[in-house]
């Protein structure tokens, strides 16, 4: 392994020396990108500009410069574009706010809910000082994804996500399509990690 590639981050690096995939070609996207090796097929080290948390990020995305907003570490939002392997297109919405705790979860799923003009059905799942609300939705029939807030137990903060995915292929091919899509995002949201301040 190249110890000069794992060990320096991609902004610093040469941009020729990259994986050539989408996310390293942007300059802005670069700047939260940790290594240019990978932490599972398909995704890079992601860190948020907050250092409130870190995820897996596509290798396929891109963060849309214009639409990036922080406050110092409280807040900070903004949308990945993807473009997936498998012919659809992602956009994935996030927004952390430093302040969420526990008591407010409630409050998170219905910014969800009025972000999406709909009612809900979450689900929770908690594991490893967070946890995770997550709801599927669909918009037409081939429009589809998650709505999630996820929780820090530990230090508080949240992170609200809307996960949205656009299949073009025909009906069948797009349910297909669809029903592994719909686990993947799931697998993705569990790769976001709170980074804990108060370790003791």
């Amino acid at each position: 392994m190249d110890n000069d590639k794992t060990n320096t981050k991609p902004s610093e690096m040469n941009p020729e020396d990259l994986p050539d995939v989408r996310a390293f070609h942007d300059e802005f996207t670069r700047e939260f990108l940790q290594s240019a090796e990978e932490t599972r097929e398909g995704y890079y080290p992601f860190l948020s500009g907050t250092g409130a948390y870190k995820m897996d990020f596509p290798a396929g995305g891109v963060i849309g410069e214009q639409g990036y907003s922080k406050e110092k570490k409280d807040f900070e939002s903004f949308i990945i574009g993807v473009e997936n392997d498998n012919g659809t297109e992602s956009s994935i919405e996030m927004k952390y706010y430093s302040y969420k705790r526990s008591e407010f979860a409630s409050s998170g799923m219905g910014n969800l809910e009025k972000s999406m003009g709909k009612e809900l059905q979450f689900k929770k799942v908690s594991e490893q000082g967070k946890t995770y609300y997550f709801a599927p939705f669909k918009r037409d029939s081939n429009i589809y994804g998650y709505a999630s807030f996820i929780q820090n137990e530990v230090d508080g903060g949240g992170i609200l996500v809307i996960y949205t995915t656009e299949c073009n292929e025909s009906g069948t091919e797009c349910e297909k399509i669809k029903e592994s899509e719909k686990e993947k995002i799931v697998s993705w949201l569990k790769s976001i990690e709170f980074i804990q301040l108060n370790k003791g």
